[in-house]
């Protein structure tokens, strides 16, 4: 999380002398975003529990810099003794914020709340916040590429709170 935290500072920073010729990188001119997200989840090493997600974004600002409104529809698989932790729907609502392009380049951070469709032994309440920080690549206009790491966990709510991480791909199409 620090390494992506520095690289959105980087950016942050280093934007601020190149001219944006995009106003939002994520939307390049659009006003409607539809994602796909596919990741798998991290504790000391990648374990065999999945996440998929769909979600429908609108371009808007926070403190004057690019950001994206999110509706978010996940769910996650797990593999054998993983399947424990399966969730059939995540929903929730999201904030990102996104730093002015370097080029094609991008980063963001995010932050939301979530209802989860069962407690876990991880994350023992159905409420949940999320946090997710991302590195974006505009390809065509129409089509952007985001590497992320997310994180779910209730906020310390419940006694039990190990939390949920997770990296991967999304991609993205604007109209």
């Amino acid at each position: 999380m620090k390494f992506f935290l520095c690289v959105f500072a980087l950016l942050l920073f280093a934007s601020q002398n190149v001219s944006a010729q995009i106003a939002n990188p994520a939307f390049c001119g659009k006003k409607n975003q539809a994602s796909f997200h596919f990741g798998q989840s991290m504790r000391e090493n990648l374990e065999s529990l999945f996440f998929f997600g769909l979600d429908y974004s609108q371009p808007d600002e926070f403190f004057r810099l690019p950001g994206r409104l999110n509706v978010e529809f996940m769910t996650s698989r797990g593999a054998g003794e993983l399947s424990k932790y399966n969730q059939n729907i995540i929903f929730g609502f999201s904030q990102d914020l996104i730093t002015p392009p370097i080029w094609r380049l991008y980063g963001g951070i995010n932050l939301g709340i979530y209802i989860k469709s069962q407690q876990t032994e991880r994350v023992s309440s159905r409420f949940t916040f999320g946090e997710r920080a991302f590195l974006g690549f505009r390809i065509i206009d129409a089509c952007v590429l985001e590497f992320f790491y997310r994180h779910f966990s209730n906020g310390d709510l419940t006694d039990v709170n190990a939390g949920q991480n997770f990296m991967g791909l999304s991609a993205m199409w604007n109209f």
